[in-house]
């Protein structure tokens, strides 16, 4: 990797170098991340099984839930991403002497393969950059100032003497610009654009993972997305807009809720606009709420109120009921939200 001055952020030296030491002698290696994984933990677990395997490590990548649609692209094969299967899996999980966690640091969040980990003797990492982790492992390298888990991997690679090829600078380039909002975020500093920078001379595309991320989608999805833009609604004087998709719009456009496009940042789009959320109705009886903000309110704080979690300005969540009731009581902790941030602001300016 190239000899660039990148600042670690708040990661504390002594525990990239443990994790490290960690990875560089380890010999079989059980990667996953959270359920309905994104971007972020997708292009992690790709950049450091590929970088592993260059290592002569023996390493599984085993999700609890498919890759989406838009990220198949990284893949190099069908089954570089194993979707668990017990019959197949548990073996080599029961035999990894590393598990490493990437793009979470709750337990919950891997659905079935929770249970896995904790049953694990396996060495366990984490790379993370949410606020929200439990004490499940033993090397920890977190830092919610980043935009990106990327980030986190990115030193870990250089800590590791881990060689930059293409086909790990591609997935680890998309986990940085799907979660730094296309480098637009608060959270961008000069290091994420030099990260970028040595991720591009190391052989990642821009213009090619652009394309894949965001002009491969369907007609079902652009027609879904119009019928959500015409009955957006605006609330609270205008600062929350509302989408809805209702299970019907689902199957009538056979979308897979768990592909859902990220429909939520139209709406925030608007002028006035602080709160833009899509409320998706799912089979399940559940309500899937997506949020998004301009920086005034932490969405995460809206998304803890309903046991979710995220970013401050991208968080999700969802509640058990109908979409009338999830639509009531999410509005009303948004007025809550937007009545404290102008009582903040007032106390501040006066």
């Amino acid at each position: 990797m190239a000899e660039t001055n990148f600042n670690g952020a708040r990661l504390a030296a002594e525990s990239v170098s443990a994790a490290a030491r960690a990875l560089q002698t380890t010999r079989r290696v059980w990667i996953t991340t959270h359920i309905k994984s994104d971007g972020d933990g997708i292009g992690c677990e790709l950049a450091l099984a590929r970088a592993l395997r260059a290592r002569g490590a023996e390493v599984r990548i085993i999700n609890d839930t498919v890759v989406p649609h838009p990220l198949r692209f990284l893949l190099a094969g069908p089954d570089e991403i194993l979707i668990y299967d017990p019959a197949r899996d548990d073996r080599f999980i029961q035999q990894a002497d590393t598990a490493v966690v990437l793009d979470v640091g709750l337990g919950y969040r891997l659905g079935r393969l929770e249970a896995k980990l904790r049953q694990s003797a396996a060495v366990k990492i984490c790379l993370d950059h949410h606020l929200d982790t439990e004490p499940l492992f033993d090397h920890l390298l977190c830092d919610p100032e980043l935009n990106a888990t990327g980030e986190v991997l990115f030193h870990l690679l250089k800590v590791m003497g881990a060689e930059l090829t293409p086909s790990v600078a591609t997935p680890l380039y998309t986990s940085l610009v799907v979660d730094s909002g296309n480098f637009s975020y608060e959270r961008c500093r000069p290091e994420t654009f030099r990260m970028a920078g040595a991720l591009v001379e190391a052989g990642a595309r821009p213009y090619y993972v652009h394309v894949n991320l965001h002009w491969r989608r369907s007609l079902a999805e652009v027609k879904l997305e119009g019928e959500v833009i015409d009955n957006v609604e605006l609330c609270s004087d205008g600062r929350v807009a509302c989408g809805l998709v209702s299970s019907e719009m689902l199957r009538r456009y056979t979308i897979d809720p768990m592909e859902m496009p990220d429909i939520v940042n139209i709406p925030l789009s608007l002028e006035g606009v602080e709160i833009a959320l899509l409320f998706v109705e799912m089979d399940s009886g559940y309500i899937k709420v997506s949020a998004r903000g301009k920086g005034r309110v932490k969405v995460s704080d809206l998304a803890h109120v309903f046991g979710g979690g995220g970013h401050p300005l991208a968080a999700g969540f969802s509640v058990r009921t109908t979409l009338e009731e999830a639509r009531r009581r999410v509005l009303n902790e948004c007025r809550a939200l937007l009545v404290a941030s102008d009582l903040e602001a007032r106390t501040i300016s006066a």
